[in-house]
C-alpha cells in the first residue's frame, strides 16, 4: 500500500506538502494540488482512518453495539443508523452481543481503545449497574472524550443521551385494550427480566390489571428470551398449568407470534377464545393469520435520531444530558378484533 511518503517523493514536495492537500489543513495551489491528487490516484493510495484519527483525534467512526441482530426488530433500527450516518459522513462498526453482558463490556472497551468518534449502546446491564453506567459517561481520555447514546433505554440520568419509548406505558396501552375488548383474565409473556425494558412492559401490565381490580398473580407471568420460541413454549405452559385465561400480551411481536401457534395447537379460537397483543409493529405483525394487533414503536425514527444526538455530541461537545422519548401507538389487528386491520404493512421491507 502506497504512503504519503511515497506520493511526496514521486510529486519532488514534502510529506507536509501531501498532508495538506490530503486534510485541506494548509494552502496549496491549484497547479500542485491536481499534479498530487493525480498521483494519489495512479498510487490507489487510501487515507488510514487510525493514523489520521492518532493526529486529528476522529476516525469518522461509530461503534453500535445491540444486543441480538436476529430481532426483527432491528432492521428498521439499523436502517436509520446507517441513513443518518451516511448523512453526517460517519462509518459503522457493529457489535452484537447476544443479550451478554459480558460480551457488551468487551465491545465497549475494544471501541474504546480504538479511539471510535462515539457509540450507540443498547445495554443489557443491571439498571442497579451504576459503576458501569459512570464507567460509559467518562470514556476516552484527557484528549479525546468519546460520547455514548443509549438505544431503547433511559439512563440520561448518568449523563448519557437516550432515545426511548415509554415500555410501562406501552404494558399500560395493551392491557386497556384487551380488557376494552372484554378479556378478565390477561396473561403475560415478557423478555428477560435483566431488561429494564422488559421489567418496564410488565409492571405496566401489572399496574392496569391492580387498577381495575383484576388477577395480576405470579403464575399469570412467564418470562421468555424475545424469540418465537419462548413465546410458543410460555404458552404452552400457561395452557398445561390450566390457568384460565382470555387474553395475552407478549412483550415482543415474535414472542406473541409463538403464543398464537401454542394457542392454535390447542384448539382455541383467535380472537373468539383468545386475544393477543404484541409489541414493537415488526412487519411480521400484519402477515401473520390473524394479524397481529401491537403496540407500534417508530424504529427507523429510533436509530436516526440516536445518531442525530451522537452526532450533535461528538462535533459539539454538548455536556447537558438528554433524552428523547418517542411516541408509541397501539395498532388494532384482527388478534384482538375481527374488524380490526388485515392488510399487509410492506413498509421498511
Amino acid at each position: 500500500m502506497a504512503s504519503i511518503k511515497d506520493i511526496a517523493d514521486k510529486a519532488g514536495v514534502s510529506i507536509s506538502t501531501v498532508s495538506n492537500v490530503i486534510n485541506g489543513t494548509k494552502y496549496v495551489s491549484n497547479e500542485l494540488k491536481t499534479k498530487i491528487n493525480k498521483i494519489i490516484k495512479e498510487l490507489n493510495y487510501k487515507v488510514d482512518p487510525v493514523a489520521r484519527g492518532l493526529k486529528s483525534k476522529k476516525t469518522m467512526t461509530i461503534g453500535v453495539v445491540i444486543t441480538n441482530i436476529n430481532r426483527i426488530f432491528f432492521p428498521q433500527v439499523i436502517k436509520g443508523i446507517q441513513d443518518a450516518a451516511a448523512k453526517h459522513g460517519y462509518n459503522l462498526t457493529f457489535f452484537n452481543t447476544d443479550d451478554k453482558f459480558e460480551e457488551e463490556k468487551r465491545f465497549v472497551q475494544m471501541l474504546e481503545s480504538t479511539w471510535a468518534d462515539g457509540i450507540i449502546l443498547d445495554s443489557v446491564a443491571d439498571i442497579n449497574d451504576t459503576g458501569y453506567f459512570k464507567y460509559l459517561s467518562t470514556l476516552g481520555s484527557s484528549k479525546k472524550s468519546i460520547p455514548v447514546v443509549s438505544l431503547e433505554r433511559r439512563i440520561e440520568n448518568f449523563g448519557i443521551g437516550s432515545v426511548a419509548v415509554d415500555n410501562f406505558h406501552g404494558g399500560s396501552i395493551a392491557v386497556k385494550h384487551l380488557m376494552n375488548c372484554g378479556c378478565k383474565r390477561i396473561v403475560h409473556i415478557t423478555g428477560p427480566l435483566n431488561s429494564c425494558i422488559a421489567q418496564d412492559r410488565r409492571n405496566g401490565y401489572r399496574d392496569e390489571l391492580i387498577k381495575h381490580g383484576l388477577d395480576a398473580g405470579d403464575e399469570r407471568v412467564v418470562e421468555g428470551d424475545y424469540s418465537p420460541l419462548s413465546g410458543y413454549h410460555a404458552m404452552k405452559q400457561i395452557l398445561l398449568a390450566g390457568i384460565d385465561v382470555d387474553g395475552v400480551f407478549a412483550a415482543n411481536d415474535q414472542m406473541a407470534i409463538g403464543a398464537i401457534k401454542a394457542i392454535r395447537e390447542n384448539g382455541l379460537m383467535i380472537p373468539e377464545g383468545i386475544k393477543v397483543v404484541g409489541f414493537d409493529n415488526t412487519f411480521v405483525a400484519s402477515i401473520v393469520e390473524p394479524s397481529l394487533t401491537t403496540i407500534n414503536v417508530p424504529k427507523y425514527k429510533m436509530g436516526n435520531a440516536a445518531v442525530e444526538m451522537l452526532v450533535k455530541r461528538i462535533e459539539q461537545d454538548i455536556e447537558v444530558p438528554s433524552l428523547l422519548e418517542l411516541p408509541i401507538n397501539l395498532i388494532i389487528r384482527q388478534s384482538t378484533d375481527l374488524r380490526g386491520d388485515k392488510n399487509w404493512d410492506l413498509y421498511g421491507w
